[in-house]
């Protein structure tokens, strides 16, 4: 799509039209109003709630339109594709490294011949059901029926790139390597994506390596859910550079390649249904990877119509054995030897059979730190059967990974500790059937009420705090009725428990207030926008027009609210289609503040008219244009500060981990309440200060407004930043747990600590279980 700049002139009159005749009606209103101040008041409000809202939307819309004339979708399309690789690269590299996989066991596969394939024939492209559906991609060879009957690990990319059908199952036991051979090929894609010249890189799709947790094939649509879900996990992709909604576009012109890794972890009753939608609705290339058993059932239903099967197939013992010697030194330990010794001499016992998997063979590399504890395993008639053993290696990986390390202090948790901790998260794992271990759901294994009361009661204590501080400081000014400690305690208390309730109510997924796309209405910097601009506008005018100012508070909101939520995050800087880069902390807020200007003036323009026309209309011209300076001023660069910091974070090079997700949430938090506290204590300093004006000298109206400025800002602060944090009611929810025994006060510094230990693995912002047989296994124990 070309770029051009040119933009019809039809919009721009229709806009002054509007804009035109909305003022024309609200001076004609004020005249007709006979001088009736509340009346005026109220006209105004209702006016400028109209008023700003559509013009903004309008201006907005010609904003964006005239951004996206400039931009060239499809070399920005191109730009999209090219850094979600190096992304998704970086991102399985890492894992490559926490998952030791960079010398992987030789895993080799074949054509399934059960009852879950289809016809070879289909899959390359020489029957009726897949014929010419994809062409190899470049630098690949075709998928010949002689390619796809067996292989090894870089076999299975060459399947990938070269099966007419696009598509592919891999399936394979628990602890077969389906999810070692999804990254590796996921890898091995992406190194030769990036060595190809850039017209053949733009025709090969970015591999995508995601689970089905969250996805309900009979609600949301496969390309819906995909695009939400690469937008979620990858957030730089709403970088005004790449233009409106590109992860839509990714998923919709074939740039991305699924690999969907645990389709066997989606509930039994859904898998039909998932099975169904990746038939019908999967248009690009897609990889599946499952359990054998778990896909059987779902293939009875319905199938993945011309899908290469392939089935990795068990370890061989001389397989296992070698690759166990190539892990030790040139002379193995004595321990070592005795062991690689008996597995050649008896292929058949439980523990030769035991290490067909790679699970198995990485447990036994893993567990024993200590050589002489090998002979346990060497006793006669010490296992039964291959299932015993792999049950003893993974009762060891607790006792391995938490042993004291000789000449290091003891670590922050022994193993009966993690032991109790562990199983508890692997048993209310199990009991939610999933895998991931997500930090903002943990609050779901403990009592809500608790968190309710603490919340509640943290309420009446910042209200009473509040009211106490500025008694304190101001009962010397002058003629001054303050409010009681008791009082406000109880409104504290009323205040505490809505935004318990509310915490409670809400799921929260990682994530700021923005939403994924540029030209959506953003519905939570829209509610925040309008919920301040009610509260400083009640603050403000309630004192000079009496009841009338909720009125006028409502008109406050609606306009405010609206008119941020159009402009919020359009991903339209104010100087083209991207900033040049900032360097300190001076260029980071000239940044941040650029990007968020457009949401600044949307909310503070209708709050500075909202506050300082009723009072002028009471006060007198002067006093209503520094309110409404003042106020809307500061609504400015507040709003523009937190929304331009919003889309200044997205970083392509920054992987949003478990713990950094954690301070994200920390920090968005704080920025909202930061907004709130800042834009409500000004609201409340300016009036009160004005109050004290009429009939005490400046300086003394100047401190009383300070001073309640600063303790209404602080306290609105406290309840804003709770209000929208995970991180509080994750917080308290560890409490819990730590007061049942069932885990640690510092719950994420416990979480890391296993993943340090490798005990827990990281996918994108989760945690989980090293392996599912570990969870699994410590699930079985936490029963009764």
């Amino acid at each position: 799509m070309p770029a051009t700049d040119r933009l019809r002139p039809w919009p721009l009159a229709l806009l002054a039209l509007l804009v035109l005749a909305l003022v024309g009606g609200a001076v004609l209103a004020v005249v007709l109003a006979g001088g009736d101040q509340q009346v005026i008041g109220i006209v105004v409000s209702i006016g400028t709630a109209i008023f700003t809202p559509l013009v903004t939307a309008a201006g907005a819309a010609l904003w964006r339109r005239r951004h996206w004339q400039g931009i060239d979708q499809d070399a920005a399309l191109d730009a999209a594709a090219d850094d979600l690789a190096r992304a998704v690269r970086r991102q399985w590299e890492a894992a490559v490294a926490d998952r030791q996989l960079l010398g992987p066991i030789p895993v080799r596969w074949e054509w399934s011949s059960g009852s879950v394939s289809g016809q070879v024939d289909d899959a390359v492209g020489r029957g009726g059901l897949a014929h010419g559906r994809f062409a190899p991609l470049p630098g690949t060879a075709p998928a010949t029926a002689d390619t796809v009957r067996a292989g090894g690990l870089p076999e299975l990319f060459a399947v990938y790139a070269g099966i007419a059908s696009g598509r592919t199952t891999v399936l394979g036991g628990p602890g077969a390597g389906k999810s070692a051979a999804a990254i590796l090929t996921v890898l091995e894609a992406l190194v030769h994506r990036a060595a190809l010249a850039p017209a053949e890189r733009a025709a090969v799709p970015v591999p995508v390596l995601v689970t089905p947790q969250g996805w309900d094939p009979e609600r949301e649509p496969l390309d819906a859910w995909l695009a939400a879900r690469i937008a979620s996990d990858f957030r730089f992709l709403r970088a005004p550079k790449y233009g409106p909604d590109v992860a839509r576009r990714l998923v919709e012109e074939r740039r991305v390649a699924l690999f969907l890794d645990g389709f066997d972890e989606l509930a039994a009753p859904v898998r039909p249904a998932a099975l169904e939608a990746l038939d019908a609705q999967a248009t690009g290339r897609l990889v599946l990877f499952s359990r054998t058993g778990e896909y059987a059932e779902a293939v009875r239903r319905f199938r993945l119509r011309g899908a290469a099967t392939l089935e990795l197939r068990p370890v061989p013992s001389t397989v296992a054995t070698d690759y166990l010697a190539r892990w030790q030194l040139a002379e193995p330990p004595p321990e070592w030897r005795r062991l690689l010794d008996r597995l050649g001499a008896e292929p058949a016992s439980p523990l030769a059979q035991a290490l067909s998997s790679p699970l198995t063979v990485t447990l036994l590399r893993d567990t024993f730190p200590e050589p002489a504890e090998l002979d346990e395993l060497l006793a006669p008639d010490r296992f039964a059967t291959p299932g015993e053993v792999e049950d003893h290696l993974l009762d060891r990986v607790l006792p391995a990974a938490y042993r004291r390390r000789p000449g290091k202090p003891p670590g922050r948790y022994d193993l009966d500790q993690a032991r109790r901790w562990l199983v508890f998260l692997a048993v209310a794992m199990d009991r939610d059937g999933t895998r991931d271990l997500a930090w903002w759901r943990v609050h779901r294994w403990a009592a809500a009420v608790v968190r309710v009361v603490a919340t509640t009661l943290l309420g009446a204590l910042t209200a009473a705090a509040t009211t106490a501080v500025i008694a304190r400081f101001t009962e010397d000014f002058g003629e001054r009725d303050t409010i009681d400690s008791g009082p406000a305690a109880v409104i504290g208390l009323f205040l505490g428990l809505a935004i318990g309730l509310a915490i409670e109510r809400r799921e929260s997924p990682v994530g700021g207030l923005t939403g994924t796309s540029g030209h959506r209405f953003n519905l939570g910097m829209a509610l925040v926008a309008g919920i301040a601009a009610w509260i400083a506008t009640v603050l403000t005018v309630g004192p000079t027009i009496g009841a009338v100012g909720l009125v006028v508070a409502i008109g406050a909101a609606l306009a405010a609210g609206a008119a941020t939520g159009f402009v919020s995050q359009t991903g339209v800087p104010p100087s083209g289609p991207g900033l040049p880069p900032q360097s300190g902390a001076a260029g980071t807020l000239r940044a941040g503040l650029t990007l968020g200007l457009p949401a600044g003036f949307a909310t503070g323009v209708p709050i500075g008219l909202f506050t300082g026309i009723p009072v002028g209309l009471s006060d007198g011209a002067p006093a209503g244009l520094v309110t409404g300076i003042v106020i809307g001023a500061t609504f400015i660069l507040a709003f523009g500060l937190v929304d331009g910091f919003s889309a200044a974070s997205l970083d392509v090079a920054a992987p949003l981990d478990p713990v950094s997700a954690w301070r994200q949430d920390g920090r968005r938090s704080l920025a909202v309440g930061g907004v709130f506290g800042l834009a409500v204590g000004v609201a409340a300093g300016v009036t009160d200060a004005m109050a004290m004006a009429r009939h005490d000298p400046l300086y003394v109206a100047v401190g009383v407004g300070l001073v309640t400025g600063v303790a209404v800002g602080v306290a609105t602060t406290i309840a804003a930043a709770l209000t929208v944090s995970s991180t509080w009611r994750t917080t308290l929810a560890f409490l819990q747990l730590r007061v049942r025994g069932d885990g640690p006060a510092r719950g994420m510094t416990f979480l890391e600590d296993a993943h340090r230990r490798s005990v827990l693995r990281v996918v994108g912002s989760v945690y989980q279980f090293r392996h599912a047989r570990l969870q699994d296994r410590l699930a079985q124990n936490g029963r009764p």
